[in-house]
């Protein structure tokens, strides 16, 4: 059974990257379009802006305090007196640009993928970056319309990478000494009639969560791909997700409130249903895991 909650009315245009502290109890997310960021403390049940002028799309703690942020332009850390360090904008001399959602593995690197789909033409696909701890930049995965979510195992067996447009999750064996991510599988590719698979997280059971964009919901996947729940929402877009709370059973959910009509979404899509833009957050059984801190 779940436990559907409102945490923040006013609507983001694209709220993204929620980001779960669990020594501060307070989770962070962002408005990528609005370039804001924001933190709502679990502690107090209040939020407030932290940051506005910024783009970011998603965000990752960094070790020594502050936000790693991925944005057009690059790779970036935001420091707790809201100074901003470069930390990678070109790769082999040519810019890093529109990077979507990004992670950190357990030793510290840092991995962001493009958003490079254009609805309106053609378009060269895009790459998924790894930033190493000395701040060597490399390529790990090309060919991506809409990289987007991803997550490990709680073995760290597999690294997950939703491409959005393509409607897959992948797959991946991962070597956590290395960094690197080979044998590339689709774990599931979902259907028109149930959205844009958006950001995802993996609990602690190693099932994989994802935001159905233009599908008003979150699927559960088992570790072999089939789908084990759903869980419907009142709006249509949903975006991302993180686990958090005092247990880490409660999900937290970002939403857009973008209007955007496409013909990628469900047949006979409902335009007048509410598009998003809140937080929510989702009470239930199923525990999921701490994120890993960056230190690049």
């Amino acid at each position: 059974m779940s436990n559907i909650d409102t945490l923040c009315t006013e609507r983001f245009s694209c709220g993204e990257g929620p980001l779960w502290v669990p020594k501060t109890r307070e989770l962070y997310w962002t408005d990528s379009d609005g370039k804001s960021i924001r933190c709502y403390s679990d502690k107090l049940g209040t939020w407030k802006e932290i940051s506005n002028g910024i783009h970011a799309s998603s965000l990752v703690l960094h070790s020594d305090g502050g936000l790693v942020y991925g944005s057009k332009t690059g790779f970036y850390h935001l420091d707790e007196s809201m100074n901003i360090r470069s930390i990678a904008e070109q790769f082999e001399n040519r810019p890093i640009t529109n990077i979507n959602d990004i992670i950190a593995d357990p030793v510290g690197r840092v991995y962001g993928g493009q958003e490079c789909f254009d609805p309106d033409g053609d378009y060269e696909t895009g790459n998924l970056y790894r930033i190493d701890l000395d701040g060597k930049v490399s390529v790990i995965e090309d060919g991506l319309h809409l990289s987007n979510g991803m997550g490990f195992s709680p073995d760290l067996a597999f690294f997950y990478l939703v491409d959005t447009i393509a409607r897959n999750i992948y797959v991946y064996d991962f070597d956590e000494k290395k960094g690197s991510i080979s044998n590339k599988k689709v774990l599931a590719t979902l259907k028109r009639s149930e959205g844009l698979p958006d950001g995802l997280t993996v609990d602690s059971d190693g099932f994989v969560w994802v935001a159905m964009f233009l599908g008003s919901g979150l699927i559960r996947f088992d570790p072999d791909g089939k789908i084990e729940r759903k869980i419907d929402l009142e709006c249509a877009q949903p975006t991302s997700l993180t686990f958090g709370g005092k247990d880490l059973n409660e999900i937290f959910v970002t939403s857009a409130s973008m209007y955007w009509e496409t013909s990628l979404a469900p047949e006979n899509h409902d335009y007048n249903k509410p598009r998003g833009g809140e937080l929510y957050r989702i009470k239930q059984e199923v525990i999921g895991k701490v994120e890993y801190l960056a230190k690049i």
